[in-house]
């Protein structure tokens, strides 16, 4: 099932970025929790949050992240 990774704020998960907005198909937890845990491109009070899929992300997100073979963390742009 396709979910969104999107930086967000603390206490504002019902708002995210659109710049910084992935799709994911598989691993989305696992991801997230990495992504937090290094802090990956985080200002002091902003997180990296999982959110279901809307047809309507479909028109400013343009990468999808994946986990590779080897377990690092990546992304590819959208055909």
């Amino acid at each position: 099932m396709k979910k969104l990774i999107a930086k967000t704020q603390n206490g504002k998960e019902y708002l995210h970025s659109k710049t910084n907005a992935f799709f994911v198909h598989a691993n989305g937890k696992k991801i997230v929790d990495q992504l937090n845990k290094v802090r990956y491109q985080l200002n002091k009070n902003e997180k990296w949050y999982i959110y279901d899929y809307d047809f309507t992300q479909d028109f400013y997100v343009n990468y999808k992240i994946y986990l590779s073979k080897t377990g690092a963390i990546k992304s590819k742009l959208l055909n």
